[in-house]
């Protein structure tokens, strides 16, 4: 059988660059040791990365279309299509240079779309460019007409575009401002609003008349706030209806027009690390009268009750969504679950609690006509197994004694659905060996792929196995989930297999049962997929303080830099490898990401004992070194002291004295999310006491690294240091 690990060695030629000629070497010579896999085909870290990606799923407002991005080894492109129009690519990105297609608005007629191109930002605040383009990469909009052959039209720079109600302009933000481009003359952009905050939430009211936005303000190192803003086309007026103390977010105007209703939150955010289960200062929903410009509350929780915080979104922050007969609905914890609810808006005060249960709910769309609510839900039908899943379930609700209705079933994931104007609905879907893809869903739960022939030829999903779901405690008595991935490969007899432990970052996060719909943990799914491959036994455990399970679960007590109690769950699962008769414990290792590589790097400097080898991406290390510490340090200057102590004290930092486990640390120095210092400061202490440390620095990379190679060639050195240290 012929050799198949040549991409691997390639891969790792490619970060000379990153790295000193020596370690490019010494990374070379690691790949060339990883063993050849008996039984199933052997692949590469290229091939387990090599389907597409998609993302950015939106549905148009006349007929039955959908477009939506896929990322296919970093080339990024848009597409389109529908139950009855196959689908089609209307952009030709052929290169992996980093710049995505985000932020996608259709136009009222449904005949183009205006989609963000272009990089994230980085830490120096600019777009980034790790692919080192010799060329200015802004942030852009673009118009894609959907006519074949039609050519792009680029309106400039700025972001967040959303067209004008003819279709015939776009508005969009460029450097906090509001502006205004024709399609056909972008040369004649303009600001069209002048207001002293940054503008986001861009939103059109149906008939065309005014833009809402939300107007963030901040004066030098003071806490921002925010004002709802109204901006008149016709009058060109700017107004702020009902400006308060509080925060203003995600305006909504109803279908006809005539109320416009947003979220206000308390002003002082509440304690990062801290149990935010309830507040003395609730959320509330305002609603205008937008004829008399009359603003009243809606709904507000009560105080210091379960539900009185904003809950957390899987897919993003919260919103309001306008149903039948103009009743509003929205997101709330009320019982504890991130659950939907119904209020109305003319005047009755009862609230119908939509879909009660044990269970989360997520990505709720609503169809035109203000009736069919499909939402994606890890709602328990069978047995546990769906808790670490999605499906969708549909309710009408216009029907007072409607019930939620499961829609669609099975072992795979489905999440974000869309209902198109003629109530075509599609979804994001994907199961244990197949990433995110754009299906179609019948009204019998039915699922067809928009484009089945997107997964190349070389992709290694019959060779993948199905995780299995596995509970266990943890030492202080947190009920666990986790996904356990079990090589295939038969064992000689008395031998043992070497385990690595994985843990997610965020750390809102979950992990499933099969690929999830986040591209970051996409593509650790498919690491773990891979490192199976290689003879592993893979454990990702879902830790305290991530999502699914429910709020007391994510509010976790002690969290982070205020003591670090989620660390306890890593033991637990460690502990669970131990108790595994086929597993050497003397070979666990363990990996992660972000939170996942801070609780990594707590793992080998508490307890090298029990992790024999570490690789940590852009963990952090000292919880004093990140930007957001002013969000828990607070209190006098006594008291910060304390928390700073007790900061360092919950960090790998500050047990490092008894850290001797080789490491492989990567990062980008371009990172937003977490300061690069906080590796080069680990890798310096480390290396004094004579921990042997390994490093892959990406120059100019961000957080979740923008460049498929880099995700390639990070993973190929996670796998190889991983053969190396443990010899699976």
């Amino acid at each position: 059988m012929r050799l198949r690990w040549a991409g691997a060695v390639t891969g790792a030629a490619r970060i000379l660059v990153c790295m000193g000629f020596s370690r490019a070497i010494w990374l070379a010579s690691l790949v060339s040791v990883v063993p050849h896999v008996h039984g199933a085909r052997p692949f590469t870290v290229e091939e387990a990365l090599s389907a597409p990606y998609a993302s950015e799923l939106r549905a148009s407002p006349v007929g039955g279309l959908f477009a939506w991005v896929e990322n296919a080894e970093g080339r990024r492109n848009l597409y389109v299509g529908g139950a009855k129009q196959p689908a089609r690519e209307l952009t030709h990105n052929t290169a992996d240079d980093a710049q995505d297609i985000t932020q996608l608005a259709w136009a009222p007629n449904g005949a183009a779309m205006a989609y963000t191109y272009g990089a994230e930002m980085g830490a120096d605040g600019k777009p980034a460019n790790p692919a080192h383009l010799q060329r200015p990469t802004p942030l852009e909009v673009v118009v894609q007409p959907l006519a074949r052959d039609a050519k792009a039209v680029v309106i400039g720079e700025g972001h967040a575009p959303v067209f004008s109600h003819d279709g015939g302009s776009v508005y969009f933000v460029r450097e906090g401002q509001i502006w205004v481009a024709r399609a056909a003359a972008p040369a004649e952009a303009h600001q069209m609003v002048f207001d002293r905050g940054s503008a986001s939430q861009l939103t059109l009211s149906p008939d065309g008349r005014l833009l809402a936005f939300i107007s963030r303000r901040s004066e030098h190192d003071a806490p921002s706030h925010s004002f709802l803003a109204l901006y008149d086309l016709q009058t060109h007026a700017l107004t702020f209806p009902a400006p308060s103390t509080g925060d203003d977010l995600a305006p909504a105007f109803s279908p006809d027009g005539k109320r416009i209703a947003w979220l206000r939150a308390p002003f002082v955010p509440l304690r990062e690390f801290g149990a935010n289960r309830m507040s003395a200062n609730p959320w509330s929903i305002q609603m205008e009268e937008l004829a008399t410009g009359v603003t009243r509350t809606v709904f507000s929780p009560e105080p210091n009750k379960p539900g009185s915080v904003l809950p957390h979104l899987a897919e993003g922050g919260p919103r309001l969504i306008f149903a039948a007969d103009g009743a509003i609905d929205f997101y709330s914890e009320a019982d504890g679950w991130v659950h939907l609810y119904e209020v109305p808006t003319d005047g009755a005060p009862e609230t119908a609690w939509l879909t009660p249960g044990r269970f989360e709910t997520e990505g709720a769309a609503v169809g035109p006509e203000g009736r069919r609510l499909i939402y994606s839900s890890n709602e328990v039908a069978a047995d546990l197994l769906d808790v670490d899943r999605r499906h969708l379930w549909e309710l009408d609700l216009k029907r007072a004694d409607s019930v939620p209705v499961q829609l669609t079933h099975g072992d795979g994931m489905e999440t974000n659905p869309q209902i198109a104007a003629d109530g075509t609905v599609a979804a994001l879907v994907a199961d244990a060996r197949t990433p995110m893809h754009v299906a179609i869903i019948g009204s019998d739960g039915s699922i067809t792929a928009m484009r089945p022939k997107a997964i190349p030829a070389g992709y290694p999903g019959g060779e993948m196995v199905t995780p299995k779901q596995v509970l266990f405690r943890s030492s202080d008595g947190m009920h666990l989930h986790g996904q356990l991935f079990l090589p295939t490969q038969p064992l000689a007899a008395g031998a043992k297999r070497a385990a690595i432990v994985f843990v997610h970052g965020g750390p809102n996060r979950q992990m499933m049962l099969g690929y999830t719909g986040m591209d970051y943990y996409s593509n650790a799914y498919a690491m773990n997929q891979y490192l199976t491959s290689l003879g592993f036994v893979v454990l990702s455990v879902n830790y305290r303080c991530g999502i699914g399970y429910g709020m007391d679960f994510r509010e976790c007590e002690r969290a982070g830099a205020m003591g670090g109690t989620e660390y306890n769950d890593v033991l637990a699962a460690a502990q669970y490898l131990h108790e595994m008769p086929d597993v050497d414990a003397k070979r666990i290792g363990i990996w992660g990401g972000s939170y996942g590589g801070y609780l990594t790097a707590l793992a080998l400097a508490r307890n090298s004992d029990l992790f024999a080898a570490g690789v940590d991406f852009h963990g952090v290390h000292d919880w004093n070194l990140e930007d957001n510490a002013a969000d828990w340090k607070q209190g006098s200057y006594a008291e910060r002291d304390a928390i700073a102590a007790k900061a360092l004290a919950s960090s790998p930092l500050g047990s490092v004295e008894h850290w001797t486990s080789p490491v492989l640390l990567i990062h980008g120095d371009n990172d937003p999310d977490v300061a690069y210092a906080e590796t080069p400061i680990l890798a310096e202490k480390l290396r004094a006491q004579g921990v042997p440390v390994q490093e892959l620095i990406f120059p100019d990379e961000l957080h979740g690294f923008l460049l498929h190679k880099d995700w390639v060639a990070a993973y190929e050195a996670a796998a190889a240091f991983f053969v190396r240290t443990l010899k699976p």
